[in-house]
């Protein structure tokens, strides 16, 4: 007997000792592959190439949501100061493909329109707007970002989310679910900083993409991601996909709370009226999504436009191939924002109502299902615009609020970022779900902006180098306005460039948009603080006739160099110009001779003959002005 519990005690150490010996095993693998660095830990922010002051999204991070790599997609190379400024405001926005600002490029994007708004409004504030967004994530992602971003001091969140919930990066429906209990998913992403998991996850998907490769060459990423093309309205699959979100969605609530971070979270919207549902239930007829949207149109066309409403409402909830979030995403989010004093409310999805005819959105704000045009990302920024304003989250409410209009209009998108747009939906729609043929194009018609966007759509021309043959395009035309254009949405896309700054308050100034060259003249010197750039400005601005908006400058100048005569004489010029411009009408001839003599010193002999013309009108006797005016004609 007792040999018995003996060799019973021998077996239970030797499988105790096993398992342990398992753990040794992989924990000394694990140390090996850190030791040789393997693997990452997916911080959410990186130092920038070429600046150690600043950081940068990880560019990688999105590989840690994706099961095959190559699927992995980017976000934006935006720079965060490292140790962020007393005085700046920093803003996050987390998001998808609608957040990114798909199919456009760089300053199309809400995020953008809102940059540009609050750089408007707010002159002599500094403004970070950093999106953090990425093309086919859902709320798995942007809890896992919403961990880290606490630690970098943001002023505000801003979400704009809930249509991927099915098909994005480990959604219920997509091709890389792993588990449809939201708990065990975040289990898993916690899991990944291991390199052990790292490097399992790698070979797995190494092996897969061996026997997937030919066909996902075919294949859109829109494609690629989804697995359960069929996810009926009130279905097992659908309740998921809605407790998916609303689970993490609360999570990132709790962690926003506690950290007292304002957030402005969206409801999100989607093309009702001119989409025809994707996938329809072939049995029930009053549950499918074709039959309710053939009602839409029959009441749209008879006028009944609560009645189309609602079928087309219908039409959406019960499209099977859920690229649309239901209604109760948008309840979620409503019920969200009531609950937490920290968040609040961005109704974009009644904005887009309003702003559509007889309330119903359609191809009038939208290019596809749910990715708004040039149009929609201006009224969704602005409304984004409009809630931060309207809660004073800069401390105070200006005295001025940008219109939708205005924005619009001073907003530097060029031609070329709008058709580079217009023809990536085009390739999108040509493919699954949407099977469109595509419009008949003759190349040898299209203008130069035209094929500038065909170029920058198929990606035969970055961004960067689109823009440089634009510019070039409209010099050769002598389209000044053009150039401007195209200059200020490089300043936007690069904020810390100074030369992109200088450039566009040149040619503001060459147009007489004088704020603007202010301004941009202001930004460019913050970005180089140096006498040589203070000079160059002052030169410019005096060039311009812009007299008064070089006292900064010149007062700068001052301090640096107080005994520099040439400062001094410039200083001595500029201000009686600027008294003398104040108080012609009552000026003496003599000191209207001195200020010619300071258009001499300034190198602007028209405008000193100008002055001495009227002296001479007035007086014919004076010999001081007619001397000097003989001199200079």
């Amino acid at each position: 007997m007792k040999a018995q519990k003996l060799e019973k005690r021998k077996i239970l150490l030797f499988k105790i000792a096993a398992i342990l010996l398992v753990f040794l095993l992989l924990f000394l693998v694990e140390v090996a592959l850190r030791v040789v660095n393997y693997g990452t830990d997916y911080p959410l922010f990186v130092q920038a190439k070429g600046n150690p002051e600043f950081l940068v999204m990880n560019p990688n991070i999105s590989k840690k949501y994706f099961g095959n790599r190559e699927d992995a997609t980017s976000g934006y190379y935006e720079l965060l100061k490292k140790e962020k400024d007393s005085g700046t405001t920093r803003i996050f926005v987390l998001g998808a493909s609608t957040a990114v600002g798909y199919p456009y490029q760089k300053n199309v994007s809400f995020h953008r329109w809102l940059q540009y708004a609050l750089n408007t409004t707010y002159l002599e504030e500094e403004v970070e707007v950093i999106n953090l967004s990425l093309t086919a994530v859902n709320s798995y992602t942007l809890l896992d970002f919403t961990k880290q971003l606490i630690d970098y001091e943001p002023d505000a969140v801003l979400i704009y989310a809930g249509h991927n919930e099915y098909y994005g990066a480990l959604g219920v429906g997509s091709v890389n679910s792993i588990s449809r209990r939201p708990w065990m998913v975040n289990m898993a992403l916690n899991l990944k900083k291991y390199r052990l998991v790292q490097l399992a996850e790698t070979g797995l998907s190494s092996i897969g993409n061996l026997f997937n490769k030919k066909a996902e060459e075919r294949e859109t990423l829109m494609a690629k991601m989804v697995a359960d093309r069929q996810i009926a309205f009130g279905s097992e699959r659908f309740h998921e996909g809605v407790h998916q979100f609303s689970s993490n969605l609360q999570s990132m609530a709790v962690i926003l709370e506690e950290q007292s971070i304002p957030v402005f979270i969206s409801t999100i919207f989607s093309n009702e009226k001119d989409l025809v549902p994707f996938v329809s239930d072939s049995i029930n007829i009053e549950k499918s999504a074709k039959h309710q949207y053939e009602l839409g149109i029959k009441a749209y066309e008879t006028s009944d436009f609560l009645k189309a409403k609602n079928h087309f409402s219908l039409a959406k909830e019960y499209d099977m191939l859920r690229f649309r979030a239901p209604d109760t995403i948008n309840t979620i989010i409503k019920e969200l924002a009531s609950r937490h004093q920290n968040f609040y409310l961005v109704d974009a999805e009644k904005k887009f109502q309003d702003a559509s005819k007889n309330g119903i959105v359609g191809n009038n704000l939208l290019l596809e299902h749910v990715h708004p045009n040039l149009d929609g990302y201006a009224l969704l920024g602005h409304t984004f615009y409009a809630s931060l304003v309207d809660k004073a989250l800069f401390g105070t409410k200006p005295e001025r609020i940008l219109k939708l209009d205005e924005l619009k209009e001073q907003m530097p998108v060029t031609t070329v970022d709008s058709l580079a747009g217009y023809y990536e939906t085009i390739q999108l729609k040509e493919g699954w779900p949407f099977f469109e043929e595509l419009p008949s194009i003759n190349r040898d018609e299209m203008s130069v902006p035209e094929k500038l966007g065909g170029k920058l759509a198929i990606g035969t021309l970055s961004w960067d180098e689109t823009m440089s043959e634009l510019y070039n395009y409209y010099g050769r035309l002598g389209n000044k306005a053009g150039q401007l254009k195209v200059s200020e949405n490089l300043a936007l896309e690069y904020p810390l460039k100074e030369r992109f700054h200088t450039q566009t308050a040149i040619l503001a100034l060459q147009l007489g948009a004088l704020d603007k060259a202010k301004h941009y003249f202001k930004k460019a010197f913050s970005l180089n603080r140096t006498v040589a750039m203070a000079h160059k400005i002052v030169v410019t601005l005096v060039e311009g006739n812009a007299f008064e908006a070089t006292i900064p400058y010149l007062e700068y100048l001052w301090k640096k160099e107080p005994d520099n005569k040439q400062v001094t004489q410039l200083s001595e010029a500029i201000n009686l110009i600027i008294v003398f411009r104040k108080n012609e009408g009552e000026m003496k001839s003599e000191m209207a001779v001195d200020v010619a003599r300071s258009y001499l010193t300034l190198g602007k002999r028209g405008e000193a003959a100008k002055v001495l013309k009227k002296v001479l009108e007035e007086e014919k006797l004076n010999e001081e002005a007619r001397a000097l005016y003989e001199k200079i004609s």
